[in-house]
């Protein structure tokens, strides 16, 4: 059975995450021994951030295909499965961190608009963005040399120029992912909990009244507090979060229908048949049929 690989960094296997992992390595470090060409996976514990400096490249993102032509930006939050081909003449820098650590960071300096950027992943032009480019290309390069290094004060230097990276990540990034002006902090607080609950939890099939019961608050208030937050209600997040996954099995594994159903929590496999198509407009196998050979993993020079 084929699953979605996941790695610490790309073809190095499986690895505890340190509390305060930080790796950084230039594009071609990485790509060149693969042929140019980063097949699809995930990262399940460590925020990734690409920027491309030069060339060109095709990426994959869940089921989704883009061109990045440098200057360009990726953002690849947890779990997101993804994959690029490259040009042999790219240039760049790799940045991975634990979502833990830089949530630790970010949420030390209060800046919402910050933190909640790493929910997401997103894909992003710099063309015009000459400064904002130079200034990510220094911290990235600046990132390098402190990893390397063994002198006082490392650890806060590397932590002052992440929290620049992902600050200016949140400015350049698509709207709508920043909390909303007068938002109490025990909502946004409640509303985190749930997100991280619904990304452990979301193979279990257990209801709102379970995800309330767990984050020992009431029905009403999480639904009012996650409606506030991200304009859908508790169950669209979970069922999206569903299907989400399903997408992936379908798209990246060799599984068929019934067992990804019972991967995710489904006994019946005509249900999940059904809540499928009722989301996204097709049966599983025919999803499976009309995107899985959507991306041939090459570029043109």
């Amino acid at each position: 059975m084929n699953v979605i690989p996941s790695f610490t960094l790309y073809a190095d296997g499986k690895t505890n995450v340190a509390p305060q992992f930080v790796h950084i390595e230039t594009i071609p470090l990485r790509s060149k021994k693969n042929d140019w060409i980063i097949r699809p996976h995930r990262h399940p514990e460590l925020f990734q951030m690409l920027l491309l400096t030069r060339g060109r490249a095709e990426m994959r993102l869940e089921g989704d295909d883009f061109q990045l032509d440098a200057p360009a930006l990726t953002a690849i939050a947890p779990n997101a499965v993804h994959g690029y081909a490259f040009q042999t003449d790219v240039e760049g820098f790799v940045l991975s961190v634990s979502d833990a650590y830089l949530r630790e960071l970010l949420g030390a300096t209060g800046d919402q608009e910050a933190t909640d950027i790493l929910a997401a992943s997103c894909v992003l032009s710099l063309a015009d963005l000459k400064d904002a480019v130079d200034e990510m290309r220094a911290a990235c390069q600046r990132i390098a040399v402190e990893s390397q290094g063994r002198r006082v004060g490392r650890q806060a230097r590397l932590g002052a120029d992440l929290m620049l990276v992902f600050g200016l990540l949140a400015e350049l990034g698509p709207d709508g992912h920043g909390g909303k002006v007068g938002e109490s902090s025990a909502d946004t607080v409640l509303f985190d909990r749930f997100r991280m609950l619904v990304e452990n939890r979301y193979r279990d099939q257990l209801s709102i009244r379970d995800y309330a019961s767990e984050l020992a608050t009431s029905e009403r208030t999480l639904r009012r507090t996650v409606k506030a937050r991200s304009g859908q209600t508790p169950l669209e997040i979970l069922r999206q979060r569903i299907i989400l996954e399903a997408q992936r099995d379908l798209l990246y594994s060799a599984m068929s229908v019934s067992e990804i159903a019972y991967g995710l929590g489904f006994q019946d496999q005509a249900y999940f048949s059904r809540f499928f198509a009722a989301a996204t407009g097709q049966s599983p196998s025919r999803f499976r049929e009309n995107h899985k050979s959507g991306w041939s993993g090459t570029v043109a020079d």
